[in-house]
């Protein structure tokens, strides 16, 4: 049986009013640990990081390695849709903005973009015989409202001033390394997960292994090691995190 946050927790807790005022964090987080147990979407974790935001003031350590939780699911899952030859789906994760506002020539009102539809097609009907390249160009204007969820993610983290050099570098070289899987299983023009599979025990032990190399297959390591480290800080306010950078922020009730 899995220990969880809140049951490591309570072992050395009672319920003083500094753990009450932690408690949705503890439960936050072990709905997390749930997550990455389940079958993940992107709604799922952009949901997550919307009831982020919502919970009551904490330790601010805890704040962003929490955030950086939420991150690694979305690293992890964009990694398991690049090797499953989900394109589309790793794509929305790691460079399809989430929405993007179309502004049309006399209209107050803009238009969300279908995000994985050409603006040509969309507006098919309204370009007519015309260039739609002109077209587009003459009568309509684009804002990025959201950008894809890692992007996101990443820029939060950045931003913060909190995080470790180290585990920034980790977060980006995983993101380069969706998109190198990307455009070399596309490239390999592999239909699906099955016809990888079928190619993989087809290839030669030496092939296999060159094309192992180049899949992503990231593991939980770092979001447990995540969740541990809010555990120690949780029960000992003074204690260090490694992914927590020499700027980090002291949280003081």
């Amino acid at each position: 049986m899995q220990v969880t946050i809140a049951d490591t927790v309570n072992e050395y807790y009672e319920y003083s009013i500094s753990y009450i005022g932690r408690s949705s964090w503890v439960e936050f987080n072990d709905v997390l640990n749930r997550d990455a147990r389940s079958l993940l979407n992107e709604n799922v974790i952009a949901n997550r990081l919307q009831a982020l935001g919502e919970l009551a003031g904490v330790d601010p350590r805890i704040f962003w390695l929490t955030l950086a939780r939420i991150s690694e699911l979305a690293i992890i899952l964009a990694g398991a849709y690049a090797d499953g030859c989900e394109f589309q789906a790793a794509g929305d994760l790691l460079v399809n903005p989430r929405r993007i506002d179309v502004y049309r020539r006399g209209c107050d009102q803009p238009v969300a973009k279908n995000r994985h539809r050409a603006l040509s097609d969309q507006f098919a009907g309204a370009i007519g015989s015309e260039n739609p390249v002109e077209w587009l160009r003459r009568e309509t204007l684009t804002h990025i409202r959201e950008t894809a969820l890692l992007p996101h993610l990443q820029q939060l983290l950045c931003a913060a001033g909190i995080m470790s050099g180290e585990y920034l570098y980790f977060v980006d070289r995983r993101m380069r390394q969706v998109a190198d899987t990307i455009a070399f299983l596309s490239a390999w023009q592999v239909k699906d997960g099955l016809d990888l599979s079928r190619r993989l025990e087809a290839a030669a032990p030496c092939d296999r292994e060159a094309l192992a190399a180049h899949l992503c297959r990231f593991d939980r390591r770092l979001f447990d090691a995540l969740g541990e480290g809010i555990v120690r800080i949780i029960m000992a306010p003074d204690a260090d995190c490694a992914f927590l950078g020499a700027g980090q922020m002291e949280w003081r009730e």
